[in-house]
């Protein structure tokens, strides 16, 4: 199948690239995992104790909250890494 293919040499680049990238992206990489599984914790977490305290939300309402305790910065992961030094942080 072209697009199982297409898709396994797009993840082996991207394999390739992390383990070849110098130990300050490897860091960066690691601790913005880190800081969207704690906060994705935290806000899930918020949100149960929210639920039992006062009731549950509207679906609607409940299902915009857990996407946004889901969020991890898409946006920023589709930038390049190498982008002249000029590295930002999440944008919260």
């Amino acid at each position: 199948d072209p697009l199982v293919s297409l898709f396994l040499r797009r993840e082996q680049r991207q394999q390739r690239r992390q383990l070849q990238s110098s130990l300050p992206q490897r860091l960066r990489r690691f601790l913005r995992r880190k800081f969207f599984l704690f906060r994705r914790s935290a806000l899930m977490t918020l949100i149960a104790l929210r639920n039992l305290a006062l009731g549950r939300p509207a679906p609607e309402r409940l299902a915009q909250e857990v996407a946004f305790a889901r969020w991890r910065g898409e946006e920023e992961e589709a930038q390049p890494e190498s982008d002249g030094g000029a590295q930002r942080g999440p944008e919260l």
